[in-house]
C-alpha cells in the first residue's frame, strides 16, 4: 500500500541556524527555496524540508520547533483510505493538491504525528 517515504517537514524559528545544524552535524547541504522561508535537504529521492516564517509561526507557538508533517506516497490512495476506515482511524476527505491526491490522517490516529499520504493518480 505505502510505496515510499516522501519527506519530513520540520518547523524552525531560525532557518539559517537549523540548516547549519544539519550541515555541521550530518554533512547535509540545505538548499534554500526561492521566494519561501524553506530549505530542502535531499536524501536519496526523499527530503527533509525545514520551514520557518509566518506559515509555521502558529505551530511553533503552540508546540515548539520540530516535526510538522510526515509525507508518504501510496500506489492507491483509495485503498489506503478504505484500510484506514476499516481500522477506525480518523482522517479527512481526500483532496487534490496539484498532481497529487492527498489524504490527511488525524494526528490522534497517528501517534500525534501530522501524517499525509498521497498518490499521483489523475
Amino acid at each position: 500500500m505505502i510505496k515510499r517515504f516522501e519527506r519530513l517537514e520540520i518547523a524552525t524559528a531560525d532557518l539559517d541556524d537549523a540548516a547549519a545544524v544539519y550541515a555541521a552535524n550530518f554533512g547535509f547541504n540545505a538548499r534554500r527555496v526561492a521566494g519561501a522561508d524553506e530549505a530542502v535537504i535531499a536524501i536519496g529521492d526523499a527530503e527533509i524540508r525545514l520551514r520557518a516564517g509566518a506559515a509555521v509561526a502558529p505551530l511553533i507557538a503552540r508546540n515548539g520547533e520540530g516535526l510538522t508533517a510526515l509525507w508518504l506516497e501510496a500506489d492507491d490512495l483509495d485503498a489506503v483510505a478504505a484500510a484506514l476506515d476499516r481500522a477506525g482511524l480518523e482522517r479527512r476527505p481526500v483532496r487534490r493538491e496539484g498532481r497529487w491526491r492527498v489524504l490527511e490522517v488525524d494526528p490522534k490516529s497517528a501517534n500525534m504525528t501530522p501524517l499525509f499520504i498521497f498518490d499521483r493518480r489523475p
